[in-house]
């Protein structure tokens, strides 16, 4: 039930509407009057006293003075009360029983009618005088604020609203009150104060001057609009005084105001009253109740000053224009409560189906009090606040590798999530992964339209719970998994180019692109990114390299290296020997010559520890750091220059594995690779040797050479030591997650400079203990490391030790009219279940299955010219021991199926290489191989099951030769007929007899095929003839 007026307080705060259930309260509505007048009069149309030609008194006649605060008339007492506590709410008008006359106290009477889900409050505050006369001991305008802040704080901290929307709906100079709450908002040290600026949801202001017009000071456009509401006239002094214009607070309130506006990005809109062109003073206080800005979307109300927020009924102008602002917000507080529906949760999932896990990079300095520079420059203080129209600008912070650009953009990050609400703001965080070298020959059509497809990707999966719009959207793109040209399409046509809205109040979005991303991708950051930033109010900041072409006009540019001098010294101070002479001097030698690099002053502070560990003095300290390159490869290259012989074979075993790994090694499997890697018989150099795998050997016996790293504590010192510091070790999710075991964390590089540094083939050279004068070819240092690998996933694979996993007895054919198994709706379930509890519970199993193709596809020479008939030949050894178990543990024995299971490989598989075609023919012939006899008995003879077949006779082969001239010059080489057994769902056997001809280049084979079923009817047989390559598979494989 809501009070009527005659019992609303005309000081202090009260509650004229509220909700009855909780759940229905989102939005706080707060009404504040200007100066002189009244918590309920000033916002209530009074039909009885005409408000548009209103009689005023003529304050220079000295007629009857005006009470600001006249006492309740018996009339306000009979006023019919309207129930709106029942929600059976009429538009019904308050009347005055006597005279019929209409009075509309519109925020009680109308708005709950609009707005059922606020709770709407109306603040009034004492206007005192003397007759006409203000008198002028009382205090000013600013003095009320700190009432209004300690009354509206306690009340919604006292019913749990601290972060409910709030909106302020002021009146006259009512509206420099709501700039002066939010001023000292800001500056409060008091939570709840604080809470109430950061859920300011908007503010509403009804011919409040903020600005002078065409000279005239705002000092009197101020006193005009007290005297036109008061119908006074008396020395502008006093009133100047009494409304705070004399006031220092009053530029300040007007100046912080513009600035949380668009820091917070809260609503702002502007009524004016009508223009008269008969007064020019009226006119000059119209254009001063407006800011200036388009954003606020100024509009001119019927009526005069006092008139223009007195509204009689719903369909009144201004009551329209109003309750469609608060309707707005409340809409967007309700989608915010809404969880995703069924179909939105399946539209996220297929968005991020195809997104890869990122990783996590390292934050040099991070547990330290630095990043403080960089927030103290101009640019950035622009861009946060917004300020001399940023807002429209992406800042892009520079620098090379090493210099901080992801401790600082992580940092950015962690600050903004401590200072701003989650119910108010979206800080969303995406790498830009660099491609590896060693994929460099895909075509990048084949990895979607754009090359930042997987961050476009990362960027909509996160904006998705936050953006209506972008919701629909998505979902009208059809079912199934959204490709990259899908997404790249949509993001390119529709997105960036039409405005973006979403939930929250400030948006950031931070992009971290690796140092591998070369100048095209990140121009092409740059480029969406802009766009984006223009249609929205998005604030967008990049880290990556310098790249000097083709910059949009509106990027900030801000580089790092100019700004990590003092950071750097912090660094250095901190982790730099204690007991070194003249420790400030070598400090700040370190960081001048470090050039705003922090990698390269963390390695060099390393290796003066290690020269002083060793006992080395002043002298040899100043020598080492004289002789330190100041190139970061150059470094890299000394720091692993100064290993030994037998130290560098082990960095190259560890190096190899971190660096090519499609994915980032848990630190269990790394340290089973490493072990099986350091076996001297793994060293290969080409596909024959890599996939002859030979006999299956134990752990025991692999095992052998790891006795020294047997823990995870173990192996990781180990590995730091001989990596001189390059990789680590850390969790794959983010740092505020609960940190894991050792031995389940990620090894990554210190930084992303180190992966580029090993790609680029110096990295290698550099731990070949000197004997490589010059590097090798990128693909080539790198495809010898894949041989390598490969064979290390076959040997693991061919272990007697995983016998256990895959032996057993298939079970017997269901009798007719019994379910199998496998139609249960839970089993395929359960074995996917136990498949993935058997791989996750030896180590290095999953990464081997999953990867193989990867590492066999990525050789240069691989990738074009397969060798199909080594690959055969080593899935069919041992009785297709590493085929069974590859196959098992992925769940698939069909060939397109485990192609399209390998994500790691594909793009490898790209059609333009001609691998995916060979690699389905021997899977098929492999497949065929293994299902030709029981899955685990060794593999019988076939002669005795196959009844002799009549084998095509000489007339038949000349016949058939002669119908198929073969090419001049070509000897004719005879090869004997052989009968190939189908697998147990074939209908027939199939015969065939080859007869080839070879010069140096080409094969030809002439096959003559037929059904050893239909032979005896004489059926005609199918000739071929095929040309192969030397190295492309026999024919035996149809």
């Amino acid at each position: 039930m809501s009070p009527p007026q005659d019992r609303i307080p005309s000081v202090g705060l009260h509650v004229l509407y509220e909700p009855e259930k909780s759940e229905n309260k989102l939005v706080d509505i707060v009404f504040i009057h200007g100066f002189g007048g009244h918590p309920v009069r000033s916002w209530q149309y009074d039909g009885r006293s005409a408000s548009f030609s209103r009689p005023r008194t003529d304050p220079t006649t000295g007629g009857g003075s005006v009470k600001l605060l006249r006492k309740r008339t018996r009339s306000a007492d009979k006023t019919r009360r309207l129930s709106l506590g029942s929600m059976g709410m009429r538009n019904l008008p308050w009347q005055d029983e006597s005279n019929k006359a209409p009075v509309i106290f519109w925020p009680r009477d109308l708005l709950p009618i609009a707005c059922p889900e606020a709770r709407i409050m109306t603040w009034g505050y004492h206007t005192l005088r003397s007759g006409n006369v203000p008198v002028f001991s009382q205090p000013d305008l600013f003095s009320h604020v700190n009432d209004l802040l300690r009354e509206l704080g306690g009340l919604r901290q006292g019913t749990g609203a601290q972060q409910r929307p709030l909106i302020f709906i002021a009146h006259s100079l009512g509206g420099i009150i709501v700039k002066e709450i939010l001023r000292q908002a800001e500056l409060s040290n008091v939570k709840i104060e604080q809470d109430m600026l950061s859920s300011t949801a908007a503010t509403i202001f009804f011919g409040c001057p903020h600005r002078a017009i065409e000279g005239e000071p705002l000092a009197v456009t101020t006193v005009s609009i007290a005297e036109a509401f008061l119908s006074v006239r008396t020395e502008s002094s006093v009133l100047s005084a009494l409304c705070g214009v004399n006031s220092p607070r009053w530029d300040e309130a007007q100046e912080v105001f513009v600035r949380l506006w668009h820091h917070f990005n809260f609503v702002v809109k502007t009524y004016q009253e009508k223009y008269d062109n008969t007064n020019k003073s009226m006119n000059t206080r119209t254009e001063s109740c407006k800011l200036g800005d388009g954003r606020e979307n100024a509009e001119i109300l019927p009526g005069d000053h006092r008139a223009m927020c007195q509204f009689k009924s719903t369909s009144d102008e201004g009551f329209i224009s109003l309750s469609k602002i608060l309707r707005n917000i409340v809409k967007d507080e309700k989608s915010k409560r809404r969880a995703l529906t069924v179909e939105e949760l399946n539209c996220l999932r297929r968005l991020i189906s195809h997104h890869p896990q990122e990783s996590q990079p390292s934050m040099i300095g991070s547990s330290l009090s630095t990043c403080k520079g960089i927030c103290s420059t101009r640019e950035f203080c622009d861009w946060y606040r917004r300020r001399g129209g940023s807002n429209e600008h992406i800042l892009w912070l520079t620098g090379a590798p090493g210099s901080g650009k992801t401790t600082q953009l992580r940092h950015i990050r962690s600050q903004l999530q401590k200072q701003w609400k989650p119910a108010t703001t979206s800080v969303i965080y995406c790498t830009a992964a660099s491609r590896s070298l060693d994929r460099a020959s895909v075509p990048y059509s084949k990895l979607g339209t754009m090359r930042s497809a997987t961050t476009i990707r990362s960027l909509l999966s996160q904006l998705f719970v936050k953006d209506m719009d972008l919701r629909q959207r998505l979902s009208s793109l059809g079912e199934g998994s959204i490709t990259n040209a899908d997404l790249t399409r949509f993001f390119l046509d529709e997105y960036i180019i039409n405005r973006s809205y979403t939930l929250a109040r400030r948006t950031f979005i931070l992009i971290d692109a690796e140092d591998g991303c070369d100048d095209a991708y990140i121009q092409e950051l740059l480029y969406c990114l802009c766009r984006m930033a223009r249609n929205s109010d998005y604030s967008v900041c990049l880290a990556s390299r310098p790249v000097s072409d083709h910059i949009p006009e509106n990027v900030t540019q801000l580089e790092l290296e100019n700004h990590n001098l003092e950071d750097i010294t912090f660094l250095v101070q901190c982790r730099l020997s204690t007991s070194l002479e003249e420790r400030s001097a070598v400090v700040k030698r370190i960081a001048q010559k470090a050039e705003g690099s922090f990698l390269w002053a963390q390695i060099a502070t390393n290796l003066v520890n290690r020269v002083i560990d060793d006992g080395g003095g002043r002298d040899i300290v100043r020598q080492t750091l004289d002789e330190l390159p100041p190139e970061l490869y150059g470094l890299y290259e000394q720091v692993l220059g100064s290993l030994s012989s037998k130290d560098m074979a082990d960095a190259t075993t560890i190096m190899r594995w971190v660096i090519l790994a499609p994915e980032s090694m848990v630190l269990n499997d790394l340290r089973m690779a490493v072990r099986l890697g350091r076996t001297n018989f793994l060293l290969c150099c080409d596909p024959q040797t890599t996939l002859d795998v030979g006999s299956p050997w134990s752990m025991q016996e692999l095992q052998k050479t790891g006795k020294h790293f047997d823990t995870p504590s173990q192996f990781y010192q180990w590995l730091c030591s001989r990596t001189c510091g390059l990789l680590e070790a850390r969790p794959a999710d983010d740092e505020g997650k609960a940190k894991q075991s050792l031995g389940l964390q990620h090894v990554y590089p210190i930084n992303d400079s180190v992966r580029s540094f090993f790609l680029s083939g110096r990295g290698f050279a550099s731990l070949s203990s000197g004997r490589a004068t010059t590097t090798q070819q990128d693909h080539e240092a790198v495809d010898l490391c894949h041989y390598g690998l490969l064979r290390t996933i076959l040997i693991y694979l061919n272990t007697s030790d995983l016998s256990p996993l895959v032996s057993g007895h298939r079970s017997p054919e269901p009798k007719q009219g019994v379910l199998s198994p496998e139609s249960l709706p839970t089993w395929r379930k359960n074995v996917v279940d136990q498949r993935h509890l058997i791989t996750s519970s030896y180590p290095f199993l999953g990464y081997a299955v999953d990867n193989l193709l990867y590492h066999l596809l990525s050789p240069w020479s691989v990738r074009y010219f397969l060798p199909q008939q080594a690959i055969f030949n080593m899935f069919a050894s041992n009785d297709c021991r590493i085929w069974r178990r590859w196959t098992a543990f992925l769940g698939e024995t069909d060939a397109l199926a485990i192609l399209s299971r390998s994500k790691s490989a594909e793009a490898l598989l790209q059609p333009e290489f001609g691998a995916s075609f060979r690699l389905e023919r021997v899977f098929r012939a492999v497949n065929k191989l293994a299902n030709g006899e029981s899955w685990f008995s060794p593999r019988k003879s076939l002669e005795p099951l196959i009844p002799p077949m009549p084998i095509p006779s000489k007339g038949e082969d000349e016949i058939a030769q002669q119908k198929h001239t073969k090419a001049p010059g070509l000897p004719s080489l005879p090869l004997t007929s052989r009968v190939i057994r189908r697998g147990p769902r074939s209908r027939g056997t199939m015969v065939m007899t080859r007869r080839r001809y070879a010069d140096q280049n080409v094969r030809f084979e002439q096959m003559v095929i037929g059904d050893a079923d239909a032979d005896a009817a004489n059926q005609p047989r199918t000739i071929v003839k095929l040309a192969l390559p030397s190295d492309d598979l026999e024919c035996e494989l149809v």
